[in-house]
């Protein structure tokens, strides 16, 4: 006569189940992240992933008088870099180096845009930021750095500078660091200094095919 199994005869070979599917689940979420932060690790120093900043809507002007807001982002990647036109030298260097990185990409890649933001709206009004962009590449464009961009964009990156309250000719403390955001408006980089075009496409190489590849 067959003996009648219990109900505990059938948890113990459930609960090795189980515990086998709870192991291999945390391994394999484990490889993953292990897998993420190694491919992260061979791209870009200063890549934010796996959360990227998603930018909320700014509200500007650029160098030729028109509007310009979170749209304008959209679908592109955009270089940013804060500064002014007064800058003795690192602006003008990195400036420089941009269009040199600009130039070399711009056929390859048609959706690449290279933005100035000014940190002394005080003395850099449209007219003077828009001569000081076209002077590197007419394609470039200048950002007023208007309250709403200081409140809005700035916050947003995470940028900090500071200059003192004289009148005349100062110069503005700001970060050298120029910082990328994807076609979905997300911050996705930063690029420390010191700046090569070199460096900075081959950077932006591996962080295009890495970002395509996770979307």
């Amino acid at each position: 006569m067959l003996k009648k199994l219990s109900h505990s005869n059938f948890m113990i070979p459930s609960m090795v189940v189980l515990a086998i599917l709870a192991t291999s689940a945390g391994f394999y979420i484990s490889l993953k992240q292990s897998q993420t932060k190694l491919e992260q690790n061979n791209i870009a120093e200063g890549l934010f992933w796996p959360n990227p900043k998603q930018l909320l809507e700014f509200n500007t002007t650029d160098n030729n008088g028109e509007l310009f807001g979170l749209k304008q982002i959209e679908e592109k990647w955009s270089f940013i870099f804060f500064g002014y036109t007064n800058c003795p030298d690192i602006c003008p260097i990195t400036m420089s180096v941009m269009a040199d990185t600009y130039k070399r990409i711009k056929n390859e890649y048609k959706n690449v845009q290279v933005i100035f933001v000014t940190v002394d709206p005080e003395r850099d009004d449209t007219e003077k930021l828009n001569s000081y962009v076209s002077f590197f590449d007419s394609q470039f464009i200048g950002l007023n750095g208007s309250p709403q961009i200081k409140n809005s964009l700035t916050k947003q990156i995470g940028v900090a500078f500071y200059h003192d309250d004289k009148k005349g000719n100062y110069l503005v403390d700001h970060s050298a660091s120029i910082f990328v955001i994807d076609p979905k408006m997300r911050l996705v980089s930063k690029l420390s200094p010191p700046h090569n075009s070199e460096e900075i496409i081959k950077k932006f190489k591996k962080i295009k095919r890495f970002i395509d590849e996770k979307s």
